[in-house]
């Protein structure tokens, strides 16, 4: 069996302690917990990109909204 090189040895981009498996996005299980999982970060994304939208477009929004109402 080969060695592995100190290169080939993965750490975790944070803390820089080896990673035993293939961890997530490069962190330790440890600092999964302490940033939080993949799923939180892209749904924080998510919301930001939805706000953002919505303060553009909140008039348009609200005079839509509006009409359906009125159609009711």
């Amino acid at each position: 069996m080969a060695k592995k090189n100190e290169q080939d040895v993965k750490k975790c981009w944070v803390c820089k302690s080896i990673l035993v498996d293939d961890g997530k996005l490069g962190l330790c299980p440890k600092c999964i917990n302490k940033y939080g999982s993949p799923a939180a970060a892209l749904g924080l994304l998510d919301l930001g990109i939805v706000g953002k939208q919505l303060v553009k477009n909140g008039g348009k929004i609200a005079e839509v909204s509006a009409n359906v109402v009125k159609r009711l």
